[in-house]
């Protein structure tokens, strides 16, 4: 019951989320009934899928510079972690559209929330840790992202948090991201 309560709770934190960031044009980039993948070719991020993706052990990366997802074609015997993985990508690809996808930045959602003044820190730190202790994987998050620089840092901790949701991901990568310029 009060992992139920907790996600309800966070749920109604995240209508606040979706639209403090800064406004985009009127025109949705991205269609709520096409599949992720599809979502993600519209925008112009490139889909790579190979045996292996960035360092060891790793079943995807998002490569902000290039706009390229790389999926671990392991994932495809897996269709349940293949959706957590890919859910957690595109929380970087929102990442990199709050800076601009033509531009080789991005913003966490912490900075483009702060910006907003519309948050403290610790309302944006609660969100983030709410999610991870309801996924029960806070020490995991913390262990594997100790060694990163504090940027780096947030933007997985932010994509570890939000991967156990994906209407809020694809909802972000809705409102959030615009196809790149021809």
């Amino acid at each position: 019951m009060a992992r139920r309560r907790a996600r309800h709770s966070l749920a109604l934190l995240a209508l606040p989320l979706l639209g403090s960031l800064a406004p985009l044009t009127a025109h949705a980039a991205v269609d709520p009934g096409l599949p992720a993948l599809e979502q993600l070719r519209r925008l112009g991020v490139e889909l790579v899928e190979q045996q292996a993706c960035g360092g060891p052990g790793q079943l995807a990366t998002y490569n902000m510079g290039l706009n390229q997802l790389c999926l671990s074609t392991a994932l495809r015997a897996q269709p349940q972690l293949r959706d957590r993985v890919l859910h957690h990508e595109l929380v970087h690809v929102v990442q990199d559209c709050l800076d601009g996808l033509d531009t080789p930045t991005s913003l966490t959602l912490h900075e483009g929330l702060r910006g907003t003044g519309a948050f403290s820190e610790r309302q944006l730190d609660g969100f983030f840790l709410q999610y991870l202790h309801a996924q029960g994987n806070l020490r995991h998050v913390v262990a594997t992202t100790a060694m990163l620089p504090q940027d780096s840092r947030q933007r997985e901790v932010e994509a570890y948090a939000l991967q156990s949701d994906p209407p809020l991901v694809l909802r972000l990568l809705q409102t959030r991201c615009r196809p790149l310029p021809p």
